[in-house]
């Protein structure tokens, strides 16, 4: 069985998709004056930073607006920071929903938004498409579904890709886990153990700062051949170099997958990272083309997150184009609930929300590898965790 799932695209196809996102209005009949406002909970001050999120799901409405709205109607998107702190959370949702009635959110990127607010979403009819997901509940709560794979399926992919790819058979993980997701992590080890029968030679979810040696140590003494990691990556890759380490296999998360951080990797270190979408470092790959100009265009940072950020907001403006009547917040539930799926050039599989309690659409995980101060992407496409033979 293919361990890899190869998603292409022709240049017509993906000159198509974008048209159809930022083409002129939907050619549904009725529709209200005034805006359609959108929510979104974005962290841009606090522990978990994504300023460039509000900014590119904003220029993709801009895009939209310029080119007639909505059916005449402009998209207005109404960002609060949370500043990852749990009570802000709580209250911009209240004040988007009741204050400000937003018809849905697209595009939050919040460590806490999923798990504070699933029950007010619900509880509201009201459906979230959150550029970034990072707690479990994104994936299982039934009105949010995430445009990433998110730290869970994720690891999965990253487990998948050590074992079955790099055919290592010794593979470890070290990991620094936020509040509330150990029970992800677990479940992604599980996964990964259900599809390939095979058990991790050595596991710390507990992995804090300051010096690292110990941790690798441990590695070493366990014979690890590969081993996943999520946190500081200078002063780790350092180390497993003092420690005479170049013979493994270091895979790293996606919150590490940046231009800084493969400058820091010593050249004789083996650095792997997984991504969400197509790694942003190549913008002639399917997809990245787009989100490439629209970034620079209107000067916003290169990063994954912006990426997720075009992207939830352009499956949000083609799902609202497929709305006949009125733009509500029942309207786009509805819209939202009875989709189909969508494939998007820069994802590894088709995105969908549908009528569920869970919402992963996004599975596949492109890999790079760090490479003279940068990243390259290695062949394969998208790897998509499937049973192994």
């Amino acid at each position: 069985m293919k361990r890899t799932h190869a998603r292409s695209y022709s240049l017509a196809a993906a000159a198509a998709l974008v048209i159809s996102f930022t083409g002129a209005g939907c050619q549904s009949s009725g529709g209200s004056d005034g805006p359609i406002k959108v929510g979104a909970i974005n962290g841009i001050t606090g522990l978990f930073q994504t300023p460039e999120v509000p900014k590119a799901v904003k220029a993709v409405f801009e895009e939209v607006n310029a080119a007639g709205g909505i059916n005449g109607r402009k998209l207005e998107l109404i960002s609060k920071d949370d500043a990852m702190d749990p009570a802000r959370a709580s209250q911009a949702a209240r004040e988007l929903i009741k204050s400000e009635n937003v018809v849905a959110f697209a595009g939050s990127s919040s460590a806490v938004d999923c798990g504070l607010n699933r029950a007010t979403y619900t509880k509201e009819k009201i459906v979230s498409v959150p550029a970034v997901g990072v707690d479990p509940t994104c994936f299982t709560s039934p009105n949010i579904a995430p445009v990433n794979p998110g730290p869970f399926t994720l690891t999965t992919a990253m487990l998948y890709y050590a074992s079955e790819t790099l055919k290592r058979s010794k593979v470890c993980i070290d990991y620094t886990i936020l509040p509330g997701s150990g029970g992800g992590i677990e479940k992604a080890i599980k996964d990964w153990t259900d599809l390939t029968g095979k058990t991790l030679a050595h596991k710390n979810l507990a992995v804090g700062q300051g010096d690292p040696t110990r941790y690798l140590v441990a590695d070493k003494n366990a014979g690890c051949e590969a081993v996943l990691y999520n946190a500081t990556v200078g002063p780790w890759f350092q180390q497993a170099k003092t420690q005479g380490m170049q013979k493994v296999d270091f895979i790293v998360a996606a919150n590490s997958y940046t231009d800084a951080n493969a400058k820091v990797i010593p050249a004789d270190m083996n650095a792997y990272a997984a991504t969400e979408w197509q790694p942003y470092t190549d913008p002639t790959l399917p997809g990245n083309d787009r989100w490439a100009k629209l970034v620079e265009k209107n000067g916003i940072q290169k990063t994954a997150f912006s990426q997720g950020a075009v992207m939830s907001a352009d499956i949000f403006v083609q799902v609202l184009k497929t709305i006949k009547g009125d733009i509500t917040r029942e309207s786009v539930t509805k819209a939202f609930k009875e989709m189909k799926p969508i494939s998007y050039p820069m994802a590894g599989t088709p995105y969908v929300f549908g009528p569920g309690n869970d919402h992963n659409p996004i599975k596949g995980s492109q890999f790079v590898k760090a490479d003279k101060g940068g990243w390259k992407v290695l062949p394969g496409g998208f790897t998509v965790p499937a049973p192994t033979k």
